[in-house]
């Protein structure tokens, strides 16, 4: 049964003997282990602490606000003030840069009672902790024999001419799911969600993934493909493809792929997005075969050690991957704000993608601006998402980018920038004195529309270890590698 508290107490000491009740009654109403209560409670009540000393001025009375919340697996918890505004980029840096991987926070090691925990900025309205933990920890190498799970070889023969059936996962099928992506990827595929059969079932009873199957007639599961929730705005990414080796060559991806956009339509989505890998020039091909346009050039998004299916070893460079969108709807007039520099490859963009375009006018940044930043230490990457651009826009993603570089050794911070705000061209041209470099659009990637993405690399990349597919994707590849020399020299 899913269960949801909140606690609203005052910026006085005399609170956290409450608070402390509080969480520890919450926690055993939870499916929480119990050897972990203590330890993320205390880490809980550190956090009301610290937000009690230092999230007001002196004399000033305000609110310190506790969430806990179980839902499809999941307990998530939230400590939130209202106070002044923190430098939010240095205690996220502060939280990721601990020894081998390990988050600390308050002196407690995050590394067993957390599986995410970062922090939001507000600006003026203060500050969250965010703290989410999986209730299942059991993954699929604990839930079949070690036989069941050899990753399969090259010569797999093929299973008998048959039909398929291509819906919606059901109850019950995660553990086939888990058990064909590990035959496929071994342990490296990057979202380790889907090594967990209870996880897979979870996010897809809470929405935030929809998974499709393939299944062969003996009703085993023979193919996967997902939509994820992973942005703020309406579309959904599609990825964790699968098919199992003796049934490729029956077009099930491209079956259950069909099936995942018909749903995507159905439930209203605007759009649905993925990042082709460039090291080879397949995953690009299967995009424009299903009508979605490049919007993107995500340079250096991933490590140079990243493992893909029939790949392996290290890459020359950090691999870069096109973003390529499907729009599911008509589509509508954009009015966006860029610098004039970029307006050409903007339209080029945009009449790729088939949307119409005005550009409208720059206005001076006004009051403070509102970003706040993701750390992914396993691939050396951060995100900065603006969602409003202020006068210390510039000033905070500076700090931030060198907080992110130099303390948690991010070899690539990637900027998001609200189009739909006029201060955006303002800010871009002051970043691109700070190294950031334009990528390009993800569309509908926020709640007011379409943003603008920036990068910022430690170490230049080279164009002869970019494959592109298409012609306009090359030239989206070498005007944003272009631009990051242009930036280099400023």
């Amino acid at each position: 049964m899913p269960i949801e508290f909140e606690l609203r107490v005052s910026n006085d000491e005399r609170v956290i003997p409450v608070v402390r009740s509080f969480v520890f009654n919450a926690f055993a109403q939870s499916s929480l282990e119990k050897n972990l209560h203590e330890r993320l409670a205390e880490l809980v009540v550190l956090s009301v602490s610290d937000a009690v000393k230092h999230a007001y001025g002196f004399g000033e009375e305000g609110s310190i606000t506790v969430g806990i919340k179980e839902s499809h697996g999941k307990l998530e918890i939230t400590v939130r003030d209202y106070g002044m505004p923190q430098d939010i980029a240095e205690m996220e840096t502060s939280l990721h840069q601990g020894v081998d991987k390990d988050s600390r926070l308050f002196g407690i090691s995050c590394k067993e009672i957390a599986d995410e925990i970062h922090w939001t900025g507000y600006g003026p309205e203060g500050k969250a902790l965010r703290i989410s933990k999986w209730l299942h920890n059991r993954d699929i190498t604990m839930e079949v024999s070690e036989e069941a799970l050899k990753v399969s070889g090259k010569d797999i023969p093929a299973a008998p001419s048959q039909e398929y059936t291509v819906r919606r996962m059901r109850k019950g099928e995660g553990v086939e799911i888990s058990q064909l992506i590990y035959k496929a990827y071994g342990g490296t595929y990057f979202n380790s969600d889907v090594y967990y059969p209870e996880r897979v079932e979870a996010l897809n009873a809470k929405g935030a993934v929809l998974s499709f199957v393939a299944l062969a007639e003996d009703g085993r599961v023979a193919g996967h493909y997902a939509l994820e929730r992973n942005a703020d705005g309406p579309v959904a990414e599609g990825g964790e493809a699968v098919v199992d080796p003796a049934h490729r060559g029956r077009k099930l991806l491209e079956r259950m792929k069909e099936t995942a956009l018909h749903e995507a339509r159905r439930i209203g989505l605007a759009g649905v997005y993925a990042d082709a890998v460039t090291i080879h020039p397949y995953t690009q091909k299967s995009n424009v075969h299903f009508g979605a346009r490049l919007a993107c050039a995500d340079l250096g998004i991933a490590p140079r050690n990243e493992h893909f299916l029939g790949l392996s070893g290290d890459q020359p460079q950090r691999i870069s991957c096109l973003l390529y969108y499907l729009h599911l709807g008509k589509p509508e007039q954009r009015n966006v704000y860029v610098p004039s520099r970029h307006r050409p490859i903007m339209e080029e963009i945009y009449r790729n993608l088939g949307f119409p375009v005005a550009f409208g006018d720059e206005l001076v940044p006004e009051g403070r601006g509102n970003c706040s930043v993701s750390v992914d230490s396993e691939a050396a990457k951060a995100s900065i998402r603006v969602e409003r651009v202020g006068t210390d826009t510039a000033r905070t993603v500076r700090h931030a980018r060198r907080e992110l570089t130099e303390h948690s050794h991010a070899e690539v911070v990637f900027i998001d920038m609200p189009l739909t705000d006029p201060a955006t061209p303002y800010a871009v041209e002051a970043l691109e004195e700070y190294g950031f470099s334009f990528a390009g659009v993800a569309p509908h990637f926020s709640k007011s529309g379409d943003i603008l993405r920036l990068v910022y690399l430690t170490e230049p990349l080279h164009r002869k270890h970019i494959v592109t597919y298409e012609d306009f994707a090359g030239r989206l590849v070498e005007y944003a590698l272009s631009e990051q020399e242009r930036v280099r020299r400023l």
